[in-house]
C-alpha cells in the first residue's frame, strides 16, 4: 500500500505543514477519520515541535526521523500515547516485534475509523479525531468567511438612498459573482489539496483564475460558469481577497463530504437576498444538511426492497444533499453488484432526481465530484443518470422515464393561496407509489397540527393508506438556509398494516446555537417516545404524550376562556385617560416578567398606561365582556414559542388589567355567569363548588405554571401559539389538592413584594412535585425546550466509545408506549430480554419485531447498565435480504433440500 506524500496537514494558527508520508485505511485519500501511519524526515532542532504535532493530529501512529533517532509515537488500544525512541539498525526489528503488532498493515486496517461511503457516520472516531476534526471545520470556516466577507466589502453595495437602484443593482449582480467563484474556487482548491492535478504539485495555486481554468477540463460546468460568465465582473483586488484566505493558507488535504457541504451552506448565505433573475438560479437556495439526508436515507428500512427495486427519487432535488446520502446509502449496503463497474452502474442507474431549475445540476455534480475526492479513487460514488429537469406536478407513472420505489425530498414550503404547496406534493409523490415502496419528506411543522390549506386532507390521506415508521421534529434554523421555519419529517411506507403498529417520535424544541448545530452538522435528533395513531389526528407526534391514570376535566368545563383586545392604530395607548372617556388599564406580554406569576402593573410603559375603551378605539371588540377586564383573572399568552422555559405563560393580574388580543382571560365559570357542562365526578363537583372564586383562580394558574402541565399542553400545539380550543381542552385533575391553593399563594405574595427568587426555588419545586402528585404521578419524559438539552451531552458522550456488535429484536412494547420488551444477544446477563425504556436511537421499523443488528458501547455489559445509558446503543442496522424467499434463502445459504 503506497503512501500519499507531501500531504498538507492543518495546522491551528499557522500554515500547513506537508508531510513526507501518510498511510491510510484501506489506501483512501486522506480525511480526519482515517490518518493510520505517518513518517517524516525531521531536523533535530524541530523534534519537539513534531511532538506536538503528532501528538495534536489524529494519526494513531507516526514515526520521526531525524540525523540522531528514530522515535515512535503510537496509541494503544486504551487511547494512551506512548512514545519510544529506536536506534535506526533496530527500526525494522522494532516493527515487526510482538509489542509492537499495532504496525503492521493488517492491523492498521483492523483499527480501521475512516468510512467507506457517506452513509458510515463516524461511528467509531477517537476523541483525538473528533477534536481535530471541530477544529479543523472552524479553522476552514473562518477562512471562507474572511474571503467572502473581505470580497463583499470590497465590492461594498451603496446606501439606497445616495445612489441610483441601477448602481444597487449593479454591485448585488456583481457580489453574486463573487460568491459564485468563491464557491468554485474552494471547490477547485479541494480539488487540489486532494491531488487530482497530481501530488507533485507542493504549492496551492494562490490565482482564482489559473486554477479555474485548469479545473474546467477536468469537471463539470459550474467551474466554466464561474471562469466565463463571473470573473470577468471581479476586480484584482476581489480575486486577491479570495486567493489571501482559500490559497496556500490553508488546506483541504484531510476535508470529508460534510465538510464541504458545511462550507457550501455558509457560501450560499452570504448571496444578497434581492439579487434575482435565472442567472443566479445556480446558486441554490434549497439546501438539505448532509447529516440530516444521510438519517433520513439510514433510518429508512431499504433493506426489506429487492436491490433491483430500490430506486430512490428526489424531485427536488435543489443542491443535492439527498441525492448524495441516497447513493451512501446503496453503496453500503451488501447486496448490490461486488464488480466495481457493475457497482457503478447499479448505483448510478437506482439514484435518480429532478428540480425544475435548469441549473441544479451543476451543484449536484459538483458536490459529487468533491465527495468522490473526499472518500478516494477506492469508493464508487456515481452521479445519477436520470436526472431531469420538469415539473413534479405535472409527473405522473407514464412519463417519468423511472420506476421509484422511493421518495425522499425536501419540497417548497410556500403557500398557494389557501393551498400549501407541500401537502399537494405529497398528495403527488403518493400517486407515483406501489405497495411497499417508501418515502421520507421534510415538511414545514405546521403540518402536524395544521386545520387548513388541505393539510388536514393530506395527513388523512398517509393515515389510511400508508405506515408511519416515525417522525422527526426540528427547530427553526435546523434545515435550509436561514430558515426561520421550524420542520418536521415523516418516514413511512405505503399499505396500510393489518394491524396497528407503533410509530416513534423524535423531537428537538431548543433553539440554542450548539444543539441546532449538531442537528445541522451530525444528525441529533433528540429524544423519543413512542405513539399509536390509527386516525388522521397526530397529535402525539407533536410532544410526548402523559399517561394519566386518574379521572380528568377539560380546563373549558371549569373555566370560561376569552382574548383580550387591541386598540385602532388610530387611538394608541396613552399615559392618561382623556376626560369623559372610558379607559381601561393596559397590559401587554412584553411587560411580563418570565420568572414570575404574578402580573406586576408597574412594569408597564408610563406612555402606554391606558386604552380607550369602546367600539370606535378598538380593532375587535368584545364589550359584553367589559366588566371582566377589571376583576382579577388568569393571564395566558397566545402568542407564545413552544420553545420556551414556560410555553403556557400564566401569570395571575389582581389589578384589572386589559391585555391585548395575543393574551387569553381566563375566569371561574360561574364568576362569569357562563354555564358549563357537569362531566366531572358528583365528588369532585362538590368540592369545588365549595372552593371561593379566587382559590379556584390559585389553583389553576398553580397547575399551569407546573412543569407537568406545560409538557401537557404542548400536545397537538403549533410551534408559535396555543388556540383557545386547545387552552380550553387541556386537562385537569378531578382532585383538588389545597398544597396547590397554598404554595401558588405563597409564591403570588412573593412576587407581589418583588422579593428576590432564591436558586433553587423550593417553592416552584413543591409546586411540580404537588401537580404531578395531583395527576396520579404519571410517566412523561420532558423535552427540554431552552438551553441546551441533558440528553445531547449523553449522545456526545456515546458517540467516541469503542462499541462491540450485538443482535436483538423488540419482543413487546408495553400498552402505556413507556417500555419496550428488548431481546438482546451479547449481554453479560442470565436472560437474553427485559423490560427497558424507550431507547432513543431504535429507528421506528424495529418497533415491528424486526431483527436488528446494532453497536453497543463496550463498557454496557447488562440490560441494567443500559437501562441507565439508552444512548450506548446506536448505528441499528436492519436484517439483511428480508425479502428472500424459503427456496432462495436455501441457495443464498447453500443449503439442500
Amino acid at each position: 500500500m503506497q503512501p500519499h506524500r507531501n500531504v498538507r496537514i492543518p495546522v491551528a494558527g499557522n500554515d500547513p505543514v506537508a508531510v513526507n508520508g501518510i498511510w491510510t485505511d484501506y489506501g483512501l485519500r486522506p480525511s480526519a477519520t482515517n490518518l493510520a501511519f505517518m513518517v517524516q524526515a525531521v531536523p533535530p532542532q524541530e523534534m519537539d515541535q513534531w511532538k506536538r504535532w503528532l501528538r495534536d493530529w489524529p494519526f494513531r501512529a507516526g514515526l520521526l526521523v531525524s540525523d540522531e533517532m528514530y522515535l515512535l509515537q503510537y496509541y494503544e488500544p486504551s487511547g494512551k500515547l506512548e512514545e519510544l525512541e529506536i536506534e535506526p539498525d533496530s527500526l525494522a526489528v522494532e516493527l515487526t516485534a510482538p509489542r509492537s503488532r499495532l504496525f503492521t498493515p493488517k492491523a492498521l486496517a483492523e483499527f480501521r475509523t475512516g468510512q467507506l461511503s457517506l452513509a458510515d457516520l463516524e461511528e467509531s472516531i477517537s476523541e483525538n479525531s473528533f477534536s481535530f476534526i471541530l477544529r479543523q471545520r472552524a479553522e476552514l470556516d473562518k477562512a471562507f468567511q474572511e474571503a467572502i466577507r473581505g470580497a463583499l466589502e470590497e465590492i461594498g453595495v451603496p446606501n439606497q438612498r445616495t445612489h441610483p437602484q441601477s448602481v444597487i443593482s449593479s454591485r448585488i449582480q456583481i457580489a453574486g459573482h463573487a460568491i459564485r467563484v468563491a464557491i468554485a474556487y474552494l471547490a477547485a482548491r479541494i480539488l487540489e489539496d486532494k491531488g487530482s492535478f497530481g501530488s507533485d504539485l507542493l504549492i496551492p495555486t494562490n490565482d482564482p483564475r489559473i486554477l479555474l481554468d485548469r479545473t474546467v477540463s477536468r469537471a463539470n460546468g459550474f467551474f466554466k460558469k464561474a471562469l466565463e460568465e463571473s470573473i470577468p465582473h471581479l476586480g484584482d483586488r476581489v480575486l486577491q481577497h479570495l486567493a489571501a484566505n482559500l490559497g496556500s493558507r490553508v488546506s483541504f488535504a484531510l476535508v470529508d463530504h460534510k465538510d464541504v457541504g458545511l462550507l457550501y451552506e455558509r457560501a450560499i448565505k452570504e448571496l444578497p437576498r434581492d439579487i434575482g433573475g435565472t442567472d443566479w438560479s445556480d446558486l441554490q437556495r434549497h439546501y438539505t444538511p448532509i447529516a440530516i439526508a444521510e438519517r433520513m436515507l439510514e433510518l429508512l428500512p431499504l433493506e426489506r426492497l429487492r436491490p433491483e427495486d430500490r430506486v430512490i427519487f428526489d424531485p427536488a432535488a435543489g443542491s443535492g444533499s439527498l441525492l448524495l446520502a441516497a447513493t451512501s446509502r446503496l453503496a453500503g449496503m451488501s447486496d448490490i453488484p461486488e464488480d466495481i463497474n457493475e457497482r457503478n452502474t447499479y448505483l448510478a442507474q437506482h439514484v435518480a432526481g429532478n428540480d425544475l431549475d435548469q441549473y441544479a445540476d451543476l451543484i449536484t455534480q459538483l458536490r459529487y465530484t468533491l465527495a468522490r475526492e473526499s472518500l478516494g479513487e477506492a469508493v464508487t460514488f456515481p452521479f445519477p443518470y436520470h436526472f431531469s429537469h420538469q415539473d413534479y406536478n405535472k409527473l405522473n407513472r407514464e412519463n417519468m422515464g423511472i420506476k421509484p420505489r422511493v421518495v425522499v425530498a425536501n419540497p417548497p414550503f410556500a403557500e398557494d393561496g389557501n393551498t400549501q404547496r407541500a401537502a399537494k406534493f405529497i398528495e403527488r409523490a403518493l400517486s407515483w407509489l406501489e405497495e411497499e415502496a417508501q418515502f421520507a419528506f421534510i415538511l414545514p411543522q405546521s403540518f402536524l397540527t395544521g386545520s387548513t390549506h388541505g393539510i388536514p386532507n393530506t395527513r388523512r390521506l398517509i393515515t389510511e393508506n400508508c405506515q408511519i415508521f416515525e417522525v422527526w421534529q426540528c427547530p427553526e434554523k435546523a434545515i435550509g438556509i436561514d430558515a426561520e421555519q421550524a420542520v418536521c419529517i415523516v418516514l413511512g411506507q405505503v399499505g396500510k398494516p393489518k394491524i396497528i403498529i407503533p410509530s416513534a417520535a423524535r423531537a428537538v424544541f431548543s433553539r440554542q446555537k450548539d444543539t441546532v448545530s449538531n442537528i445541522c452538522n451530525n444528525g441529533f435528533l433528540g429524544n423519543q417516545w413512542i405513539t399509536r395513531s390509527n386516525s388522521d389526528n397526530w397529535e402525539f407526534f407533536t410532544a410526548p404524550p402523559v399517561s394519566m391514570q386518574i379521572p380528568t376535566i377539560p380546563l373549558g368545563n371549569l373555566f370560561f376562556v376569552f382574548n383580550g383586545v387591541t386598540p385602532s392604530k388610530n387611538y394608541k395607548p396613552v399615559s392618561q385617560c382623556p376626560p369623559n372617556t372610558e379607559c381601561k388599564l393596559n397590559w401587554r406580554m412584553k411587560w411580563r416578567d418570565t420568572n414570575r406569576i404574578w402580573a406586576d402593573p408597574d412594569r408597564v410603559g408610563e406612555e402606554e398606561r391606558w386604552i380607550r375603551y369602546g367600539k370606535e378605539f378598538l380593532h375587535t371588540a368584545v364589550l359584553n365582556n367589559s366588566y371582566l377586564f377589571d376583576l382579577p383573572k388568569i393571564l395566558v399568552g397566545r402568542k407564545v414559542n413552544r420553545g420556551s422555559l414556560y410555553p403556557l405563560a400564566a401569570q395571575l393580574d389582581t389589578t384589572g388589567l386589559c391585555p391585548d388580543n395575543n393574551i387569553f382571560c381566563i375566569f371561574p365559570a360561574k364568576q362569569a355567569g357562563k354555564s358549563t357542562k357537569a362531566l366531572g365526578s358528583q365528588q369532585f363537583l362538590k368540592e369545588w363548588n365549595t372552593l371561593s372564586y379566587q382559590e379556584q383562580r390559585l389553583w389553576l394558574l398553580g397547575i399551569l405554571a407546573s412543569k407537568i402541565v406545560n409538557a401537557l399542553s404542548l400536545i397537538g400545539r403549533k410551534t408559535h401559539e396555543i388556540t383557545s380550543d386547545e387552552l380550553c381542552k387541556l386537562l385537569l385533575p378531578q382532585k383538588i389538592d389545597r398544597r396547590i391553593i397554598d404554595i401558588t399563594r405563597q409564591i403570588v405574595e412573593r412576587d407581589q413584594q418583588r422579593l428576590e427568587i432564591p436558586k433553587p426555588d423550593d417553592l416552584r419545586r413543591q409546586l411540580d412535585e404537588i401537580v404531578e402528585e395531583s395527576y396520579g404521578n404519571p410517566h412523561w419524559i420532558e423535552i427540554k425546550r431552552t438551553g441546551e438539552p441533558p440528553e445531547l451531552e449523553l449522545w456526545k458522550s456515546e458517540r467516541t466509545k469503542p462499541t462491540f456488535i450485538v443482535r436483538g429484536q423488540v419482543l413487546e412494547v408495553s400498552q402505556d408506549n413507556n417500555q419496550i420488551h428488548l431481546y438482546l444477544s451479547g449481554l453479560l446477563d442470565d436472560n437474553r430480554a427485559d423490560w427497558m425504556p424507550i431507547l432513543p436511537e431504535m429507528p421506528g421499523w424495529a418497533l415491528d419485531g424486526t431483527v436488528f443488528k446494532a453497536e453497543l458501547s463496550q463498557d454496557v455489559e447488562t440490560f441494567a447498565e443500559l437501562a441507565k445509558r439508552p444512548w450506548a446503543i446506536r448505528q441499528f442496522r436492519h436484517t439483511p435480504r428480508p425479502y428472500l424467499t424459503d427456496d432462495e434463502l436455501r441457495e443464498e445459504l447453500g443449503i439442500e433440500e
